[in-house]
């Protein structure tokens, strides 16, 4: 280790130089376009498309806003495009993963905007063809682990996140997961009543 690494305590602060790359894969049965190391990239701004009334904006980041019919269905906050991007952090998915592995603990947050300098990870991003899920992606080499999530349409269901965890290392892991979406909207609250009111207690 040599004197220029960073470090955040007594943890290296992992800066691996990766290449941004797309192409064509097959994840399941569908056809996605993958953009490689899209953490490597500004982040930029995409939609979901919905053959009912769904609407899904959302950040290569994370940050989004969703709904249905306009944005007085919304299910989480209907801003602006850079307040989406600067609230990754806090609006849409959120996951926690305690994993151990032998004798150590460790504690994981995919696609954290602090945790992934600790950890050799790389993030990739998905869209399949017809442009109705998008998948986000990350690899987690220090962990052998490798975490997914995807954003699907359903006329039944509304919104759908599916996540995935792949454990390739050669031994068994023990995982505590606590996956979930943060700042959901209250049912029947109007967009004119979410800019205006706010709470400071």
């Amino acid at each position: 280790m040599n004197a220029n690494t960073l470090h955040i305590g007594t943890t290296a602060v992992a800066t691996p130089a990766r290449e941004v790359a797309g192409d064509y894969v097959t994840l399941g049965s569908e056809r996605f376009y993958r953009i490689a190391n899209v953490d490597g990239m500004d982040p930029f701004f995409m939609s979901i498309v919905s053959a009912a009334d769904h609407w899904l904006f959302l950040w290569s980041s994370g940050g989004l806003t969703a709904g249905r019919q306009n944005c007085d269905n919304a299910l989480f906050p209907y801003y602006t495009e850079d307040k989406l991007r600067d609230q990754a952090d806090s609006t849409g998915p959120r996951t926690v993963l305690r994993v151990n592995r032998g004798d150590k603990r460790f504690l994981w947050e995919p696609f954290s905007r602090h945790c992934g300098a600790l950890y050799d990870v790389s993030r990739n991003l998905y869209k399949n063809v017809t442009g109705n899920i998008v998948v986000f992606e990350e690899i987690n080499r220090d962990l052998a682990l490798t975490f997914r999530y995807s954003w699907k349409l359903s006329d039944r269901f509304g919104f759908v996140k599916h996540s995935e965890l792949v454990n390739s290392g050669q031994e068994q892991a023990v995982v505590e997961v606590l996956d979930g979406l943060e700042n959901l909207m209250p049912q029947g609250l109007a967009e004119s009543f979410q800019t205006s009111f706010s709470s400071l207690g």
